[in-house]
């Protein structure tokens, strides 16, 4: 009798619908890089109604705050020239698609020599660093807010702060030496200095994050192509039926899937769960030219 209830509940159509959040999966954190500005992520939030573009190296964790006119692609973009012209090209940038998905900044891509990858929709955890760019940013600006001060004073502040578990600051990082501030500081500080062993330094703190969040993490089943699952619906906190359309080349916990209504959606591992109600959705690997970026 109890295979018989645990069998009607797993086949329950409404049952699936409200079931509650995956678990987390084992973390899986990007290759630290080399060298400062070698790999960035971009963003764009709005704070009292204003727009900013945010970007962070993943090396220094060095911020870049800036007011965009408007989300369109050409305004993005040049604003990103202006921090290139600063840093140089890095040799990847990650953000979300829009506006990142036009033709257009394909373009700027091939023609400034750069990769750029595209994260998982409504996935924080797979662009962390810039996720924490954009809190460390907004907390900034409304820090100026309330003071009643230039935003840009308290970000100088930030990028001469020495970053936890490294001793060093993002402008130690970045340019080897500190930041005059409005701060008194002494002369001798100020000059620049030769600081070894960062990278090892970057693996050994990052490892440390990864071996403290995986303690509450569990490895999610691989999804096949053609499989019946439900992805979580982020309005009303369900799940949909959907289909697994394909597995995506370069993200080994993306799938592009399928509803109903002929939508393709790219989503997480952890916003899919595998179902074991039967629908019939018609799928072809093809499909993903029809990408449905929300």
């Amino acid at each position: 009798m109890n295979s018989d209830i645990q069998t009607a509940v797993s086949e329950c159509v409404i049952c699936e619908k409200f079931k509650k959040a995956n678990s987390k999966e084992p973390l899986q954190p990007h290759m630290v890089p080399y060298r400062p500005f070698e790999k960035i992520g971009v963003d764009i939030k709005d704070f009292s109604n204003i727009s900013y573009q945010v970007v962070m190296d993943y090396y220094s964790k060095w911020i870049e705050i800036a007011e965009v006119a408007n989300k369109c692609a050409d305004e993005v973009l040049t604003k990103l020239k202006t921090v290139f012209s600063r840093f140089g090209v890095p040799n990847t940038v990650i953000s979300y698609n829009i506006p990142f998905n036009t033709y257009i900044y394909k373009n700027f891509s091939n023609d400034w020599d750069f990769n750029y990858t595209f994260i998982s929709p409504r996935y924080s955890p797979s662009n962390g660093m810039v996720e924490r760019a954009v809190g460390i940013a907004k907390s900034i600006m409304r820090k100026g807010k309330e003071d009643k001060r230039d935003y840009l004073v308290g970000l100088m502040e930030y990028r001469n702060t020495p970053i936890s578990g490294l001793d060093l600051s993002p402008a130690q990082m970045m340019f080897n030496r500190r930041l005059k501030t409005k701060l008194p500081i002494s002369n001798k500080l100020l000059n620049a200095e030769l600081f070894n062993n960062i990278r090892e330094r970057l693996i050994e703190r990052q490892n440390i994050q990864k071996l403290h969040y995986d303690k509450t993490a569990h490895p999610l089943p691989e999804l096949k192509q053609g499989e019946n699952v439900r992805i979580l619906n982020f309005k009303n906190k369900t799940w949909e039926s959907t289909k697994i359309v394909s597995k995506h080349e370069l993200h080994p916990r993306s799938y592009f899937v399928k509803n109903q209504s002929g939508k393709i959606f790219r989503r997480n591992r952890k916003h899919i769960r595998k179902s074991n109600t039967s629908f019939h959705i018609e799928t072809d690997p093809n499909d993903i030219s029809t990408f449905h970026s929300n």
